[in-house]
């Protein structure tokens, strides 16, 4: 079962040898199979902004014509490209203008018999005249073999055989994912590179009672002062939907948030979770931190809203005499069971370590009141949560404690969990299970159909790669029956396609609950780097059914991260 998108039929115009330009009708039929040697780091990627070119450089693709976007490049050694042509079809070359300097591969692409199309030369990547490309196109026949130098760049087959082939990530699994071409960078959600901010974390979703969906993000700056983007020192933000994520309305600040930013009782104060009540009541709880390095300095308060997000009433306490030693941050662990509100927490005000207790706090009245249930049987320094229900009504918590393990190359893909069984009063032992591609920071869905999913970056730090593991800091979206056991994992974006590898703080949310003439969707939300730890915010969609996403969609003009109109690519 095959889950990207259908070939679009493409128009290129070939200047061929007696000087005339021919219109040269593009099908998937069409398209050669290559097979690649001598190069084991070799790799299948989209033709998308921002995308790392070459195995071992680092040049980001900048610019290129329309009529390429969305095609599949191989990405190889700058120095050599070889392959052999085991099914005949058409194949694209990009190389530099041949002029002092340049690398470029004219010659010998025009000696084996491919000519150059009437596009303009192009600035593949940085901003040097050597580095603007022409293009090349031949239609190749079986058993012929190329070998080009330094540089070219292949793109516009079918498949490459002896590559690994990220654009297959989806393919035989039981649910789709959009935009369809993953690895990618999702739909644009946020952008606030336009005004110079950045945002880490603090991002929560929640569906309201009568279909809208409310979804926070932070505001930050992008300066030394704010650890170079990477700070918590900011206000928060929400948008609505009413469209189940295709569209959203402007932002809203959060009243609050912002007058402790403009105050002086401290840095910042940032939502980081949101849940909607069994009665339809939203609540939003907020961190209160001491600066922007993410230390706490208070216990942290909530607000309700009984309007689907239009008012906000509060800060409350969830207890007057807890301290930010009790109680201090929370990582959008909150989740309905039974006709009750459940929220993790962990105390300490420090950063990472050390910590304090790791606790379950419980709401019986919609949110009116808290209370503590359970202290949980975590390393009070362990770090990041994700919690949630399991088919018989077990709550299960996930944490994270790589950083107390660093000399296990493997701990960031065996995570520690524990389950309750009797609504959060007692705990399981510690046990961990397997993420094969590594998880941290990471975020459990609720139950798609027969699924659950987990999102979050593929770990930060080195380890032995074992089949496709692609290594740390990568976006990355596990799924699994029983929500304990999790599949090999995809990669939803890679560190290959930012340039700031991934960060990938996140959150989702399970759609279309409330209404059941609407086919519930999994909508997830992450941050995304467009300079170093400066990030905007990005979303993609899981169904178990197809599904073809409206003209408009994200946060402008139907237009994906890259500009591009969102569409359904089928055995791409």
């Amino acid at each position: 079962m095959c889950k990207l998108g259908m070939y679009t039929t493409r128009v290129f115009s070939v200047l061929v040898a007696v000087g005339t330009v021919v219109s040269c009708h593009t099908y998937a039929s069409d398209r050669a199979v290559i097979e690649v040697r001598g190069d084991s780091k070799a790799e299948v990627m989209w033709f998308r902004s921002g995308a790392v070119l070459f195995t071992d450089r680092g040049f980001r693709l900048t610019d290129f014509p329309a009529a390429l976007a969305g095609e599949k490049f191989l990405r190889s050694s700058i120095d050599a490209t070889e392959f052999d042509v085991v099914r005949g079809g058409r194949l694209i070359v990009l190389t530099p203008q041949l002029i002092p300097s340049a690398a470029s591969q004219a010659e010998a692409l025009e000696k084996q018999g491919f000519v150059r199309t009437k596009e303009a030369r192009f600035q593949l990547f940085e901003t040097r005249e050597i580095d603007q490309v022409f293009v090349y196109e031949k239609q190749t026949t079986s058993g012929e073999s190329y070998r080009f130098g330094k540089w070219a760049v292949v793109l516009g087959f079918e498949d490459a055989r002896s590559a690994r082939n990220r654009t297959r990530a989806a393919e035989g699994k039981p649910f789709f994912v959009y935009p369809a071409d993953i690895p990618n960078t999702g739909v644009l959600f946020v952008d606030r590179q336009k005004e110079d901010h950045s945002g880490h974390g603090h991002n929560s979703i929640a569906e309201c009672r009568n279909g809208d969906i409310i979804a926070f993000y932070s505001v930050t700056g992008t300066g030394a002062d704010n650890w170079n983007g990477h700070g918590s020192a900011g206000w928060s933000e929400y948008r609505r939907s009413t469209d189940g994520g295709l569209t959203w309305s402007p932002p809203n600040s959060f009243e609050y948030s912002k007058r402790m930013r403009e105050g002086t009782e401290m840095c910042s104060a940032l939502v980081y979770s949101v849940v909607t009540a069994p009665n339809g009541t939203l609540v939003a709880t907020v961190i209160h931190y001491k600066n922007e390095k993410w230390e706490k300095q208070r216990a942290p308060a909530y607000f309700l809203s009984k309007d689907q997000g239009q008012t906000w009433q509060g800060p409350r306490a969830f207890d007057e005499s807890a301290t930010v030693q009790d109680i201090a941050y929370t990582m959008d662990t909150s989740f309905v069971h039974a006709g009750e509100i459940f929220i993790v927490f962990r105390g300490g005000g420090s950063n990472m370590t050390p910590g304090g207790p790791q606790t379950l706090w419980v709401s019986s009245d919609n949110g009116e009141s808290f209370r503590q249930r359970s202290v949980l049987p975590f390393d009070h320094a362990s770090y990041y949560w994700a919690a949630g229900v399991l088919d018989h009504g077990e709550i299960i918590v996930y944490t994270y404690n790589a950083h107390l393990k660093k000399e296990d190359p493997a701990a960031e893909q065996n995570i520690p969990y524990t389950i309750s069984r009797d609504g959060g009063r007692t705990w399981s032992e510690v046990r961990t299970t397997h993420f094969a591609k590594g998880i941290r920071n990471m975020q459990l869905s609720g139950k798609l159909g027969q699924w659950y999913f987990m999102q979050g970056r593929s770990g930060s730090n080195p380890r032995e790669l074992v089949g496709d593991d692609p290594g740390p800091d990568n976006f990355v979206l596990y799924s699994s029956r029983d929500g304990i056991e999790w599949d090999e994992g995809i990669v939803l974006m890679s560190r290959l396609q930012t340039p700031g590898g991934g960060d990938c703080y996140s959150a989702n949310e399970i759609i279309g609950k409330y209404n059941p003439a609407t086919p519930q969707r999994l909508l997830i939300h992450s941050d995304v780097s467009y300079s170093g730890a400066n990030t905007n915010m990005h979303q993609w969609w899981v169904t178990t059914a197809p599904w073809m996403p409206g003209p408009r969609v994200g946060a402008t003009e139907g237009k994906d991260a890259n500009g591009s109109h969102l569409r359904d690519r089928r055995n791409r």
